[in-house]
């Protein structure tokens, strides 16, 4: 594979406003805030552009947005500290399944705690496919694992989700 080399400050910015909306729906299906989604991003834009050197050594680019927004929304949520912690040994007696969505709030959280119920490594692929509008070769070349790896975690995931759904009649 040859490494593309990024050149020019220009060159970057019009590949990070190409993966605007991209980059804004997964961070802000990930963090579930306007804002921080907004505010992550730029920080990120602010960032590569600070680091333009450096930015212009990496091969894939794109790739390497993605994954810095991923480790970011990871870094933030980490911080929060109103985020909802669940001891493992009490996971059974939460129930997931009990209610629908009654609004986009609700079902941000319902989806983002369906996607927590999964392996982090099966829920990240999910996620990079679905809200950050990746195809598989783009998602292995974030996660630094092969395709197929990337195919079998988005399968196992989404048929896990499907057993908790069809377990609880939904």
């Amino acid at each position: 594979m040859i490494k593309r080399k990024f050149k020019t400050k220009d060159e970057l910015t019009k590949i990070m406003e190409e993966e605007l909306q991209d980059l804004y729906r997964y961070a802000f299906y990930r963090l579930g805030d306007e804002q921080d989604a907004e505010d992550i991003i730029q920080d990120l834009y602010i960032s590569i552009h600070e680091k333009h050197n450096a930015a212009s050594n990496i091969g894939n680019l794109r790739n390497y947005i993605y994954r810095a927004l991923s480790n970011n929304c990871t870094l933030l949520l980490r911080k929060r500290t109103n985020c909802q912690t669940v001891s493992i040994e009490n996971i059974e007696d939460i129930n997931l399944w009990e209610s629908e969505p009654k609004n986009l709030e609700e079902e941000f959280t319902l989806i983002n705690m369906l996607l927590d119920s999964i392996p982090h490594e099966q829920s990240e692929v999910i996620r990079l496919h679905i809200h950050g509008n990746r195809t598989f070769v783009e998602i292995a070349d974030i996660l630094e694992i092969p395709v197929t790896t990337a195919k079998s975690r988005f399968k196992y995931g989404i048929d896990k989700l499907k057993k908790g759904f069809e377990k609880n009649n939904m």
